[in-house]
């Protein structure tokens, strides 16, 4: 008893240590507190990238005052279109050099045909609708902006509902004394956001390592293994829906114009042209290959299809118009130098007609 007691007393000593401790300086910079997004306000972070010769060897990466990547917001916003992008680590695109990320360039061209025009980067690594949502209602709406462009699916492949740590980041999905817990100690906070960080690097959405291709890799799946995982994402099919329409219906309420972006992936059908792997065979996890990991994401693009054309709504086909091209990813989803360019080409030529018709004022 004597020893449980005292394990119980030291147990308790360290957690108020480490509480108080990380109240003063908390070094981990972590952008969710309880329900709460907190974002990287007013930073810079310089990486030194040596593991990766698609990305450039000095990256920088800068927040301004909103927390969003980009320019500062105009302090008079009347005549102004503006434009935030959501999404997780393929729209943050934290590899990239600020002014080589797509959002930069897409806004740098749209900045050619319209005045006037303001653009910023709202992406989270490791983001899916769940956090688009919280981070729409808590920072974006707020602000009114014109447009909010959401490229969103990767994220979202499997993730059920609820879990632990959507919970936490849903209102009231928690009873109040644990969401106060949650949102008040930073020692829980921290334990949280580890598991968070942990669960987003095994789904390859927060690394810059280089995926080598090898063509001597090759994974067969057969039809009926491949049939039933498909089968199995309609229960996560039908919550992604729900998210994505919520998501439009905030917009529209707050008289924002939503427009939505399919996900691209490096894997599917062809060969690519670099190195000659066959892109629908290459091993994606042990018992998944290109084909079907493609096939699974499609299942997802095609429900953003669908909310989009129910609801009148524009919606940029990028999971088809990006060439399935190692030159433009460093990995499965995220996009190198070159690729994030070829996206901000095929965005700006589609994204155009759009603003055309709800702000013809701005066009020059």
């Amino acid at each position: 008893m004597r020893k449980a007691g005292y394990a119980l007393y030291l147990f308790a000593a360290v957690l108020i240590l480490l509480e108080i401790g990380l109240r003063i300086y908390n070094p981990f910079h972590f952008r969710l507190k309880g329900e709460r997004i907190v974002l990287p306000v007013d930073q810079k972070q310089i990486i030194t990238n040596r593991i990766n010769p698609k990305l450039d060897p000095l990256i920088v990466n800068t927040r301004n005052s909103l927390g969003f990547r980009g320019p500062e917001l105009p302090s008079d916003r009347s005549g102004w279109l503006t434009i935030i992008t959501v999404g997780g680590s393929t729209t943050e695109c934290h590899f990239l050099n600020d002014d080589r990320t797509w959002p930069f360039l897409l806004g740098r061209r749209l900045n050619d045909s319209f005045s006037n025009c303001w653009m910023n980067n709202a992406g989270l690594d490791g983001h899916s609708t769940y956090g688009h949502t919280i981070l729409l209602n808590d920072h974006i709406k707020q602000l009114r902006p014109s447009v909010v462009i959401f490229l969103t699916g990767v994220n979202d492949v499997e993730l059920e509902e609820p879990t632990f740590h959507d919970k936490l980041n849903t209102r009231g999905a928690f009873p109040d004394l644990k969401h106060y817990i949650f949102e008040n100690s930073e020692v829980l906070n921290l334990a949280l956001n580890l598991v968070r960080g942990w669960r987003a690097q095994r789904m390859n959405n927060t690394t810059n390592a280089n995926l080598v291709l090898d063509s001597t890799r090759k994974l067969i799946v057969p039809d009926q293994g491949r049939m039933v995982r498909l089968k199995a994402q309609d229960r996560y099919l039908a919550l992604y829906r729900s998210r994505l329409t919520g998501l439009a219906d905030t917009c529209l309420a707050w008289h924002i114009l939503p427009v939505f972006v399919t996900q691209p992936n490096l894997f599917g059908f062809g060969v690519d042209s670099l190195t000659g792997v066959d892109l629908a065979l290459y091993p994606v996890d042990k018992d998944v290959n290109g084909r079907l990991m493609w096939e699974m994401l499609e299942r997802y693009n095609d429900v953003m299809r669908d909310v989009c054309a129910q609801k009148g709504l524009a919606v940029i086909d990028l999971a088809r118009l990006l060439p399935k091209d190692s030159r433009y990813f460093y990995d499965m989803s995220h996009f190198t130098n070159a690729g994030s360019e070829r996206i901000a080409e095929l965005l700006s030529v589609r994204l155009t007609p759009v603003l055309d018709r709800y702000f013809p004022a701005n066009h020059k």
